[in-house]
């Protein structure tokens, strides 16, 4: 059985380990720490919770343990990145309890915190250095973090970090890098962009692989149950009171979501906090300290702080929603079953979820477990679908096989042999002629609906032109009546109401047109009047006196 002492690991790290319970490396260490201490470049992949901080702050204390000279301000010697806050304090935390029989300086460098503070350690002097890359950007722009004394360098959760759009400044940082430093990658999964960088940091790396690339780990149950969106609060309800868990881990996709789910928890009886990106990095790490010691037990969380949640006695893991990207899952689920316990994860999955659940599993090479026992069971395709019946439907479904039918009998289609629209247009006709109700009149008659049929009833004339009425008024009738006949329509109070809607329209567009031409005329008159008051005067009468022409 191989143990840290034939790993050739020193004294003062051993009793580190044997103060904090380690007593025999896991897989990722035992095959990780001997390639790293003889210098070589390395590439691992492994499971969330397998130890990989230690797996490379090992070997990177060892390599600090033999420098007795202190280093110098503003220039660290071994570099970690980290794709968030909450990762960058879980490494940091961890090196500082490995690193307690040594000298080493460790610093954390990450946005949201006092710029002042890091300024005067980094000015001290560190040997450490853990950062986040954006943050680390910023000092290096402002002078006062310089690489040129880094020896060995560190990204941790390197998919993670692609997936943050941090590719950019990661290699950048690593340009500054010098010569035959040391490079160490660690990921949790392995894609082909993940692969593209590796080949641009790592020098001949060694790749270390203990487990199946986004494999789950054998002491974690995880499942999926289907409901519809409207009901997973109810079923959450539902499965905490079933599942009576110690510590949950809830995650949710956004952070006004997190903000929700933690008030109505809050609000049926339970004592919970939420974390998310919008919160400051204080807040964050108390709420995260306090769901340590046990002062409430559901943390609703996203997907941000997923990879800094290091917690060993999580005890379930629930996904309020399928996360989009399917290696999120991996890490997701792996907050919990940590340090060789055991775990449970659930999904809550709706029907717009489905495709991203097909990704997830084929990801990890595996079907997740279906469970519908429950009473709000999502139905799928019509009455009796199920959702866990749903891939022998979706097998039996060919849609080619529909289209091909189609294309046939469009193909073989003889106009003559088809009887049904004859049938149709007649029972259109009849329609057309049934009995209709002459709002006008106040009668019912036989016809068309846009005309009268010869042999029917003709339609009564205006009431305006049978009473007897005013001219006027019968002129008016016959203004808006005429276009409607010029039409070959009936004389109904809607097509009147259109036909005099359109004339007023006409009317007062040709009066706006008038408008400007009255007013200007109006104008000059009134100019003229006072022209002939002031210059002429007034007659005996009281009208004014025509104006005189000057002799020269």
């Amino acid at each position: 059985m191989t143990s840290f002492e034939t790993l050739g690991v020193s004294a003062p790290i051993l009793r580190a380990l044997e103060t904090l319970g380690f007593s025999a490396p896991t897989e990722i260490q035992a095959a990780a720490i001997p390639s790293l201490m003889d210098g070589n470049d390395l590439i691992g992949v492994a499971q969330t919770g397998g130890g990989k901080t230690a797996a490379f702050a090992i070997p990177m204390l060892e390599r600090l343990a033999g420098q007795a000279d202190k280093p110098k301000p503003g220039m660290p010697r071994a570099l970690i990145l980290a794709p968030t806050r909450e990762l960058a304090i879980q490494i940091t935390d961890k090196i500082k309890e490995l690193s307690t029989g040594t000298n080493a300086r460790c610093c954390t460098v990450y946005g949201g915190a006092p710029y002042r503070t890091q300024l005067h350690i980094l000015r001290r002097g560190v040997d450490i250095l853990v950062a986040t890359p954006g943050r680390l950007r910023d000092h290096m722009k402002q002078g006062n973090i310089y690489l040129d004394e880094t020896e060995y360098f560190v990204l941790d959760e390197a998919d993670r970090m692609l997936d943050m759009g941090f590719v950019d400044e990661v290699r950048t940082i690593a340009k500054r890098l010098p010569a035959g430093h040391q490079s160490v990658m660690f990921s949790a999964t392995m894609n082909a962009k993940v692969s593209e960088l590796a080949e641009t940091l790592l020098r001949d790396a060694i790749r270390v692989e203990v487990a199946r690339q986004a494999t789950i780990a054998d002491n974690l149950a995880h499942k999926v149950m289907f409901v519809p969106g409207h009901k997973k609060n109810d079923l959450l309800l539902d499965v905490i009171e079933a599942e009576k868990p110690e510590k949950t881990l809830l995650f949710v996709r956004t952070k006004r979501d997190a903000d929700q789910m933690a008030g109505y928890l809050a609000a049926v009886g339970f004592k919970t906090e939420a974390i998310h990106g919008d919160k400051k990095q204080a807040i964050r790490q108390r709420i995260i300290e306090g769901f340590k010691i046990g002062r409430f037990d559901i943390l609703v969380a996203t997907d941000v702080a997923a990879r800094g949640i290091d917690i060993n006695d999580i005890s379930h893991v629930i996904n309020m929603d399928v996360p989009v990207e399917a290696e999120s899952y991996v890490h997701r689920i792996g907050r919990t079953a940590r340090a060789g316990a055991s775990g449970r994860a659930i999904t809550l999955c709706s029907k717009g979820d489905i495709r991203l659940l097909k990704d997830i599993e084929a990801l990890i090479k595996m079907k997740i477990d279906v469970d519908d026992n429950h009473p709000y069971k999502l139905k799928l395709g019509g009455p009796g679908r199920s959702a866990s019946t749903f891939q022998q439907h979706k097998s039996n479904h060919k849609p080619w096989e529909k289209r091909a039918q189609k294309r046939k009998a469009k193909a073989t289609y003889d106009p003559a042999q088809e009887t049904r629209p004859a049938q149709k247009g007649k029972k259109q006709e009849a329609h057309k002629s049934e009995r209709t109700f002459d709002k006008r009149s106040g009668e019912r008659h036989t016809g068309e609906r846009r005309g009268n049929v010869a042999g029917d009833k003709p339609r009564k004339a205006p009431r305006s032109q049978t009473t007897g009425a005013s001219s006027s008024s019968a002129a008016g009738e016959a203004s808006w009546a005429k276009p409607a006949e010029k039409a070959g329509k009936p004389l109904t109070r809607k097509t009147a109401k259109r036909v005099d809607a359109s004339a007023n329209k006409r009317k007062s567009k040709a009066g706006a047109k008038k408008r400007p031409a009255v007013a200007a005329r109006k104008a000059k008159i009134a100019q003229t009047k006072a022209f002939q008051k002031t210059r002429g005067g007034k007659n005996s009468a009281g009208g004014n006196q025509p104006l005189r022409r000057r002799s020269k």
